[in-house]
């Protein structure tokens, strides 16, 4: 295995669609069978805290990074994390960008704001040079992201992106397939 983590963002709301939470949760198994590190931004419920769950369930490794805010909105039960495995920061721009930087590879799951703003944030960092290109994977569930793919293609077709400012980014279907499309795409982008 190329990585060591995994950094991993989606939706953390309760009331998220049951099929979403089971992928959700097999994807913190897939990480943690294969001795990556966890990387997220805390939560034990919704589809961050299925993550969490999958992959403690399977004895990973965990590092999570959050705010005092957040830590108290996503996170009812702080005492399932063991110590060492949860950094407080001060801002969610810090926050991100930690997150960003330990990642080796960035899976993304079905979300709402907060996902859209990580993604974006993610991308625009990478074009600036602020953080180097990593693979970048919509696992599309259901076909949950084929709109966003849609406007992506869009955008660059109209010019407003070009191929360097997407060549890290793929959709899969599944969570089995997130793992090895993002080796195959690391391997294209250092060669």
């Amino acid at each position: 295995m190329i990585f060591k983590r995994v950094t991993v963002f989606g939706g953390a709301a309760k009331n998220i669609n049951p099929r979403y939470n089971e992928a959700a949760f097999k994807l913190g198994e897939i990480i943690a069978k294969n001795d990556l590190q966890l990387v997220f931004g805390i939560g034990d419920n919704g589809m961050m805290g299925e993550v969490f769950h999958g992959a403690l369930r399977e004895c990973g490794s965990i590092r999570g990074i959050t705010t005092p805010k957040l830590l108290a909105l996503q996170c009812e039960n702080p005492g399932l994390f063991k110590e060492g495995e949860i950094e407080i920061v001060a801002t969610l721009s810090e926050r991100k960008f930690k997150m960003f930087k330990e990642g080796d590879a960035i899976f993304i799951l079905p979300g709402g704001w907060g996902t859209l703003d990580e993604l974006a944030e993610f991308s625009v960092l990478i074009q600036t040079g602020e953080i180097k290109k990593k693979p970048l994977i919509f696992i599309n569930l259901y076909g949950f992201w084929d709109c966003f793919k849609e406007q992506l293609t869009r955008m660059y077709t109209d010019g407003t992106l070009n191929q360097e400012k997407i060549n890290y980014v793929y959709f899969v279907n599944s969570v089995e397939e997130a793992l090895p499309k993002a080796e195959e795409i690391y391997h294209q982008l250092h060669k």
